[in-house]
């Protein structure tokens, strides 16, 4: 488990520092047993999806993305329509594609790219919409085992992803992260030495859901770690652990 956090971190940061989007998939690939990603940011202002939007990174071929968009198979590739409907993540193995997806899904193995994969709806604080999608394990290893394994990490780094990218499009620096109730009542205790099991009895909710709430916080504070993010919130003060 500290090799995994290690690994993760070491990729936030990674992506953090890195030139631009395309790199941070790269980055991503890399640092995790998969062998493509891709970011497609599919909605720039609230209300207007357009699954064919040019801002698309990924790390596939650029032979096969010549085909792809050749094909015009953006409209018809069920990864991305679903991608664009979902609230949560999803193994592509759930998707049950029409005809009209058969050439792409007979395509894609053609070109020696593994069918296996999963993808991350990103939906930010002002309703853009985005997804993160990765494919293909090496070394043989047991996609599903990948997925298990992985999959929280990889709903991070995608928010990692969304930020670079929108600063990449819009240079826009987002004003103070709107933290939910529940996100600061953990930070608080966090930062008066309690653990996440502590926090649940005092607050009187699952060890897992403070879980989910540390992480959400992490997400909105821009940050790689639980202490980053108790130390960030102090000094914007929005916490005050006395």
């Amino acid at each position: 488990m500290e090799e995994q956090e290690q690994r993760r971190i070491e990729t936030f940061e990674k992506i953090q520092a890195a030139e631009s989007v395309q790199e941070g998939v790269h980055i991503l690939r890399d640092n995790y047993s998969i062998e493509h990603a891709s970011y497609h940011l599919a909605q720039t202002v609230a209300g207007s999806v357009n699954i064919d939007a040019p801002y698309v990174k990924t790390t596939y071929p650029a032979e096969w993305v010549g085909h792809y968009v050749m094909k015009g198979y953006v409209n018809v590739d069920p990864v991305i329509k679903e991608g664009v409907k979902r609230l949560l993540p999803f193994d592509w193995s759930e998707l049950e594609p029409d005809e009209s997806a058969i050439g792409l899904f007979t395509d894609f193995q053609t070109f020696g790219l593994d069918p296996n994969g999963y993808s991350i709806p990103i939906i930010d604080k002002v309703s853009r919409r985005a997804l993160l999608s990765l494919n293909g394990g090496k070394d043989g290893e047991d996609w599903s085992s990948i997925v298990e394994q992985y999959r929280e990490d990889w709903s991070e780094l995608g928010y990692v992803l969304h930020k670079k990218a929108i600063s990449e499009l819009f240079g826009e620096s987002d004003p103070t992260p709107a933290l939910a109730p529940r996100e600061l009542e953990v930070l608080h205790w966090t930062a008066l030495g309690k653990d996440h099991k502590d926090i649940g009895v005092i607050i009187g909710i699952s060890e897992n859901t403070i879980r989910s709430y540390s992480r959400s916080a992490r997400y909105k504070l821009d940050c790689s770690s639980l202490s980053q993010a108790v130390a960030k919130a102090i000094q914007m003060r929005l916490i005050n652990p006395k």
